[in-house]
């Protein structure tokens, strides 16, 4: 039932708990409320605190103010409530509940408390629901209740095979069956030693992996059928491909699994938890040679020293076939020799692009045609980053090439780290990272660091190192650095009437933002050459990553979602500074095109969470008004919606483009059945198509409507280029 709490007015009890398995539970001092429960049964427990005022932790004890049995911190809810899902609770056990908050926050709440009853052969089961086992019942609760209403033998004698069966068929586990001795068995994988074309056959292969959720591969089906299985070892850190693109003769399907560092011990039992990657159709091979349907491509990161299950099934049962599948996988990257050094030993942190107490720029230098060696890592939530300055007198086109053997990232970035530093250039390749750009006179940064927060400590040998090479020659830029105004012969302004004030749209604690993206449609601007984009933010706390994006709007609504209406032409990555405000412009080297194929250009500005400030979007009152769109994950909106229908009075944002909207052939489409852009008709084009059947979203005859005289037009130049 429901039970409502306030802990503003309480004191923060002694002994604060343990994180446990709760990463951001982070207790501190924390006001908090406790309650006893005394289950009336035995059953799988749901506590929930969906709906609170705050973000709130939650802690529950056994028998005892100190037995901790289970936590929760952010799984409910767009501000961070806490909810304990499937716990078993014992009707022979006393509950001691304690509601607390993240960092400390108090509030106001609802405790709600829900139990579905269990058969009583389950409570304090041990034995898996996958295996065979001398005990009573199985370890999780909801299947082992299930499976004993049938057949309750299980729960009375043993957990039997016949009991393993039953929970297979009704539960969702995956038992892993494979007696043969080829590669039709994942046990007997055949082992790939580099990179090369491998014989596949599935004649006569028959099933024994897991099904996965068809959307996560991409398909229409969750079923592999017919697979067969290939294995390798990494030698480095890096990318693996795979692929069937033009190589094999039927509708296959691709997925890898870890097996981890030790393979000989692998449970295959765990496949569907160890799946990494999976594919159907691929992206670019689908009808690739015009006799090959369906072929797929799958590319996933590798650990050095970790083995890899790669499997090859089929879309339908029985259809099966031969060919090859082509790897390529990962090698070590040769670090070049460097002619200076960063001079930080790993661990420290001393050359990050903006020191934080002072507001000084805390940078390395480097000068073109120049190298340094250094180290970075990346341990619980943080990592080093590692600035270098540079300055040319002249524009150039200037190259950052990175050499490592971790998973790391490569700028060029433009502005003062302490402020707003804009990334010009990302790198990509795997060996080395490569990002280029053209720059004009003046200082700029180059920047090397380990892609996520954690996973990369110091003690890694070579993971840690890296070599950074900086490469320019003279160059006629294709745009200056003046002011986005003055970018073109054509602007378009939007902004609206009130800021977005501290502690906004947060969804969390003390106005600390989550992710969240801004977007605003310009209608009607369908046609010409856009040259930038400039946009009006600020931030009250550190350093956040960001990006500008322009993309074109399929059906000339309201934008709901990348990847649905929304298809990109163009971004930009940005590191918005300490404290950073005023106008950021992201510029094109390759002005955007716009060639009539769009509704309406959107203007998506996105940021990543931020640890202790607010940062949103600001503005003035010049311009056109519109409404501001908003979407965020951590605050429950999946799509863009305007901000007025979540209560929150329409954003003074302003937003200027600019460029040559008479350019590009002045709005005539030379491809209209290219609905996606990219210079190919092929499936993408279809899906967009089918996807917008009876509006205007995949208008192709141009009578303003989606329909066969469309589907007709597209199927007849399938598979030709623009």
């Amino acid at each position: 039932g429901d039970n409502a709490f306030d802990t503003t007015t309480m004191t923060p009890s002694a002994n604060p708990p343990a994180d446990g398995s709760c990463t951001y539970l982070d207790w501190g001092a924390s006001q908090d409320v406790w309650f006893q429960w005394n289950p009336s049964e035995s059953g799988m427990a749901d506590i929930s605190l969906c709906g609170s005022a705050y973000d709130t932790s939650m802690v529950v004890y056994e028998n005892d103010c100190t037995t901790q049995v289970a936590c929760n911190d952010d799984s409910c809810g767009a501000l961070y409530e806490s909810i304990l899902t499937d716990f078993e609770v014992s009707a022979s056990s006393t509950y001691f509940i304690r509601i607390g908050g993240w960092n400390a926050a108090s509030g106001a709440g609802n405790m709600n408390l829900f139990i579905e009853p269990i058969d009583s052969g389950c409570v304090g089961a041990t034995g898996s629901c996958g295996e065979p086992h001398g005990g009573l019942g199985c370890d999780d609760g909801t299947c082992c209740s299930a499976v004993c209403a049938f057949n309750p033998l299980c729960c009375i004698i043993a957990w039997d095979a016949q009991c393993v069966q039953d929970a297979v068929a009704n539960c969702g586990l995956f038992f892993y069956n494979c007696t043969g001795t080829t590669n039709d068995c994942a046990t007997y994988a055949t082992v790939v030693s580099g990179d090369g074309s491998v014989n596949v056959n599935t004649l006569a292969a028959t099933l024994d992996g897991p099904g996965h959720l068809g959307a996560l591969c991409a398909s229409g089906s969750d079923n592999f059928f017919n697979d067969v299985w290939f294995k390798f070892s990494a030698a480095a850190n890096g990318f693996a491909t795979v692929s069937s693109c033009g190589t094999i003769s039927y509708d296959n399907k691709l997925a890898a699994y870890d097996m981890g560092v030790n393979p000989a011990a692998f449970d295959f039992n765990t496949l569907p938890d160890a799946l990494i990657g999976c594919n159907d159709d691929g992206v670019d091979c689908l009808l690739s040679d015009g006799t090959t349907p369906y072929a797929s491509e799958l590319s996933f990161a590798c650990v050095a020293g970790h083995s890899y299950l790669v499997r090859n099934g089929s879309y339908a049962d029985g259809d099966t076939g031969t060919g090859t599948l082509l790897f390529t996988l990962p090698t070590p990257c040769a670090l070049p020799s460097a002619s200076g050094a960063e001079g930080e030993a790993c661990g420290a942190s001393t050359n990050g692009g903006c020191d934080a107490a002072t507001g000084s720029v805390a940078a390395g230098s480097i000068a073109i045609g120049g190298s340094v060696s250094g180290t970075y890592w990346a341990d619980a939530d943080v990592r080093d980053t590692d600035w270098y300055a540079f300055t040319i007198t002249e524009a150039m086109d200037v190259t950052w090439k990175l050499y490592g053997n971790a998973f790391a990232a490569a700028y060029i970035i433009s502005g003062d780290p302490c402020t707003t530093a804009v990334i010009v250039a990302e790198g990509t390749g795997g060996c080395p990272l490569t990002a280029t750009a053209c720059l004009a006179p003046g200082t700029h940064y180059v920047w090397a660091g380990i892609e996520a927060f954690d996973g990369t400590p110091c003690g890694g040998g070579l993971v840690n190192e890296y070599v950074g090479e900086l490469t320019g020659t003279p160059a006629v830029c294709p745009l200056g650095t003046d002011v986005c105004d003055n970018a073109g012969p054509d602007s378009a302004t939007q902004s609206t009437s009130q800021d977005i004030a501290q502690g906004g749209v947060a969804c969390a604690a003390a106005g600390i933002t989550v992710e969240n993206s801004y977007a605003r449609s310009f209608a009607g601007l369908t046609s010409g050459e856009i040259r930038c984009v400039e946009i009006a933010m600020s931030n009250s706390g550190s350093s956040v990553l960001g990006s500008i994006a322009v993309y074109h709007d399929m059906d000339g609504g309201d934008p709901t979602a990348v990847g649905a209406d929304l298809v990109l032409y163009a971004e930009r990555t940005f590191n918005f500074g300490t404290s950073a405000a005023g106008f950021v412009t992201a510029r094109f080297d390759t002005p955007i095109c716009l060639d009539g194929n769009t509704h309406n250009i959107v203007v998506v500005f996105s940021y990543a969470a931020s640890t202790d400030g607010f940062c949103s979007i600001q503005g003035n009152a010049l311009g056109e008004s519109g409404p501001t769109y908003i979407a965020s994950a951590g605050c429950g909106l999946a799509n863009f919606v305007t901000m007025a229908s979540i209560g929150f009075p329409d954003q003074n944002w302003v937003v200027n483009i600019n460029g040559d909207f008479a350019a590009c052939g002045g709005g005539g489409n030379p491809c209209p059945t290219d609905l996606n852009g990219d210079g190919l008709m092929d499936g993408a084009d279809l899906a967009l198509l089918l996807g917008s059947w009876g509006t205007a979203g995949g208008d192709i005859d141009g009578d303003g409507l989606t329909n066969g005289a469309d589907l007709a037009a597209l199927l007849g130049v399938f598979g030709s280029a623009c």
